[in-house]
């Protein structure tokens, strides 16, 4: 039975707005980019696309939250009664925090199908249609991506 996290619940709020935040500081980041070296100065764009790019970049760290959640839960059901290692390596100690792999998988993945996108448009289109076109197409190949890991790292059955 997949996990289902009810995120209104006190356990996994904090999680979901540590999620929201990471992605909204993600995309601030890539406004203040936008703005200095890719030159773009329609506000509209700058203002209103990142909103979308940032529900589109939290919903794909919410499922693969999810679908690492579901296989740490099956290997603790596997190996309960396993003695635990204990790691001293920070590279291991940051990623064992939760919320740092679903971060880290979407960012990975919308900045290199952004820039490649971005650079493929921009040679036919003006900076603001190449940047509005290369955010919606990463957003959208985020979303492919982690429903993606779920269906084949997790293999949770949606109902």
């Amino acid at each position: 039975m997949p996990i289902k996290i009810r995120w209104k619940s006190k356990d996994f709020i904090g999680i979901a707005f540590m999620l929201l935040g990471g992605c909204g500081l993600f995309q601030t980041f890539f406004i203040l980019a936008a703005q200095y070296f890719l030159q773009i100065a329609n506000y509209f764009v700058i203002i209103i696309i990142p909103i979308g790019t940032l529900i589109a970049l939290f919903l794909a760290s919410i499922i693969i939250f999810e679908s690492f959640a579901e296989v740490n839960r099956r290997k603790n059901l596997r190996n309960q009664f396993r003695k635990e290692r204990i790691d001293n390596k920070a590279l291991n100690k940051f990623l064992k925090f939760p919320i740092t792999k679903p971060l880290l998988i979407t960012f990975i993945v919308f900045i290199v199908f952004f820039s490649i996108s971005y650079a493929i448009f921009g040679l036919f289109l003006t900076n603001q249609l190449s940047f509005i076109i290369s955010e919606n197409i990463a957003a959208i190949v985020c979303l492919f991506i982690a429903s993606f890991l779920e269906k084949s790292y997790a293999k949770i059955q949606r109902i």
